[in-house]
C-alpha cells in the first residue's frame, strides 16, 4: 500500500478467500482530484464477500474490503470544487475500500460516485443507500419501466429488489415481485401489487397470479438455464435485465426478448445524479431504506460471513468507531 501516510484502522486481506482482519495501515495519501474522508458508517453488500472470495474481477492485493460509506469530507485535493471540509457525503470507495476509518475517493470518475448527504438522512441509512439503490435505479431505466408498465422482479426482497419496488411503483408501474417462502410480508410492505412465493422453479406459479407476459423483467437471482426457463414470462419483443451477468444475451434475442447483462458502474445511474435522485426520493417518502443492524467495525469478518451464508437478514451497515474502540 504504497504512497500512504498517517495510521487508521481498516478491515484488510491480504489475498483472496481470507476473512478479513482488523488492523492499522496508513492513511491514503490526498492527491489531485481526490476527497480524503472520515468515515462514519459503511454499507455491507454481497459484492463485499464475493470480493473476499475473489468473485468481484481483477483487484491488487492487500485491499481494503467494502465500497458503500457515509462520512465527512477531511481535505480535498487540487481541482476538487463541488465538496468542501466539512461536508456530509456518501457513494462507492471502490478503489481505497470503505470498511476503514478514512477512505480516498477520486473526484469525476463513474464507478466512484458521491455527492452529499441531505440534511434529513442519517448517515446509517446514506451508507445503505448506493450499491443497492443505484443498481434498482440503473435497470429500472434499462427496462424503461413508467407508467403502465408491468414489471416482473425475481428475488425481491433483498435490498436491491426493494428498492426496484418501490422506485418502480413511484414511477407508475405494476409490480409482481418474487419471493422466496416466507418473504412475502416485507416485499407487500414495500407497495409490491402481487405477490409469488417460491421454493423453486417460478413459470407457473407467476403464471397462476399473473397469466399474462411481462413487457419488462428484473431478475437478480437466476441462473443461466433458470433464466432461459423463464423466457415465457417475457412479452415478444420484451426487456430483461440481470444483475449477475448470467444471461445469454444472443438466445435471449433468437426469441425476441432484448436481454442485457447489466454492470451497474458502467451505467449513467452510477454517478452523483443517480445518488441524488436516490436521496430526494428518501426525503418524499417514496423510497424507504431499513437498516436491520449496526455493527462495528471489528465485526465485519463475522457480518461478511453471515451474508455469504444467507443467515443475515435485513441490510447491515457497519459502524465506524475511533481506533482504539475498533481494535477492542
Amino acid at each position: 500500500m504504497a504512497g500512504y501516510t498517517a495510521p487508521m484502522h481498516a478491515i484488510v486481506i491480504d489475498k483472496p478467500k481470507e476473512a478479513g482482519s482488523l488492523r492499522e495501515i496508513p492513511e491514503p495519501a490526498l492527491g489531485a482530484g481526490t476527497v480524503l474522508v472520515r468515515t462514519t458508517f459503511a454499507g455491507v453488500n454481497p459484492v463485499d464477500w464475493k470480493t473476499r472470495e475473489g468473485e468481484a474481477g481483477a483487484r491488487h492485493f492487500p485491499l481494503v474490503l467494502g465500497q458503500d460509506f457515509a462520512g465527512v469530507v477531511e481535505r480535498v485535493g487540487a481541482g476538487v470544487s463541488r465538496v468542501k471540509a466539512g461536508d456530509r457525503i456518501f457513494g462507492c470507495a471502490r478503489d481505497h475500500g470503505s470498511y476503514s476509518e478514512k477512505t480516498l475517493i477520486p473526484d469525476g470518475v463513474q464507478d466512484s460516485p458521491f455527492t452529499r448527504i441531505p440534511s434529513g438522512i442519517e448517515d446509517a441509512v446514506a451508507a445503505a443507500l448506493p450499491t443497492p439503490g443505484l443498481t434498482a435505479l440503473a435497470a429500472l431505466d434499462l427496462l424503461e419501466v413508467g407508467s403502465g408498465t408491468e414489471i416482473l422482479i425475481v428475488g425481491a426482497a433483498g435490498a436491491v429488489g426493494g428498492a426496484a419496488i418501490q422506485i418502480a411503483r413511484d414511477r407508475g408501474a405494476s409490480v409482481t415481485a418474487v419471493v422466496r417462502s416466507g418473504q412475502a410480508a416485507e416485499a407487500r410492505d414495500l407497495g409490491a401489487d402481487e405477490l409469488v412465493e417460491v421454493s423453486g422453479e417460478i413459470v407457473e406459479p407467476v403464471r397462476s397470479v399473473h397469466p399474462s407476459p411481462f413487457g419488462a423483467m428484473l431478475d437478480l437471482v437466476s441462473s443461466g438455464d433458470a433464466l432461459k426457463k423463464n423466457v415465457s414470462l417475457c412479452a415478444p419483443g420484451g426487456k430483461l435485465v440481470t444483475t449477475i451477468h448470467a444471461a445469454d444475451e444472443a438466445w435471449f434475442r433468437r426469441h425476441d426478448v432484448d436481454a442485457v447483462n447489466m454492470v451497474m458502474n458502467q451505467t449513467s445511474a452510477s454517478s452523483p445524479e443517480g445518488l441524488d435522485t436516490l436521496a430526494k426520493l428518501v426525503l418524499a417518502g417514496k423510497l424507504r431504506v431499513r437498516v436491520a443492524a449496526e455493527r462495528p467495525l471489528r465485526e465485519a469478518a463475522a457480518v461478511l460471513d453471515e451474508v455469504q451464508a444467507g443467515k443475515a437478514h435485513g441490510k447491515i451497515v457497519l459502524r465506524i468507531e475511533d481506533g482504539a474502540a475498533s481494535a477492542t
